[in-house]
C-alpha cells in the first residue's frame, strides 16, 4: 500500500496532529482532510485547497483499491455537503472522480439536486481544471 501519511504530512502540516495517530485510520483522516477543504473553499484559500484535493488526487490514483475507495467514501462523497460552495467544488473534480462517487451521490440526494450537479459537469464549466 502506498505511502499515504508520509505524503499526508509532506503536503498537509496543518494535519500533522490527525496522520500521525498511528492507530487512526486513513477514514479519519480523510474526514479531517474534506474538514480542512471546507475551510480553506470558505476562506478563499487557494493554496490549501491546490494541497488538499491535490492530496485526494494522488489517492484515489493510487493502484490499491483501498486507499482509492477510502478517499472516495471519506472525502469524495462529501464535497459538495456545504451546497453553497458547489460551483467552487465541481471544477476541482475530474470526470473519472465524478464517475467513481456519483452512485455515493445518487444514494444520498434528492433526485433535484443530483440533477444540479450533473448541469455542474455538462455545463459551462470546466470540472477538473484544479484537480492534480
Amino acid at each position: 500500500m502506498a505511502d499515504w501519511r508520509s505524503k499526508a504530512a509532506a503536503l498537509l502540516p496543518e494535519l500533522s496532529g490527525v496522520v500521525d495517530r498511528e492507530s487512526w485510520s486513513c477514514h479519519v483522516y480523510f474526514g479531517e482532510l474534506w474538514h480542512l477543504a471546507l475551510e480553506a473553499h470558505r476562506a478563499g484559500d487557494e493554496e490549501t485547497l491546490r494541497r488538499v484535493y491535490g492530496f485526494a488526487s494522488w489517492c484515489f490514483q493510487q493502484p490499491e483499491q483501498f486507499l482509492s475507495n477510502a478517499i472516495v467514501v471519506s472525502f469524495y462523497e462529501h464535497v459538495f455537503d456545504d451546497w453553497k460552495l458547489r460551483d467552487d467544488v465541481a471544477h476541482r473534480l475530474t470526470p473519472e472522480i465524478v464517475a467513481k462517487v456519483r452512485p455515493l451521490w445518487e444514494w444520498r440526494w434528492s433526485t433535484e439536486r443530483l440533477a444540479e450537479v450533473d448541469a455542474l459537469f455538462s455545463g459551462g464549466g470546466t470540472p477538473g481544471r484544479n484537480a492534480v
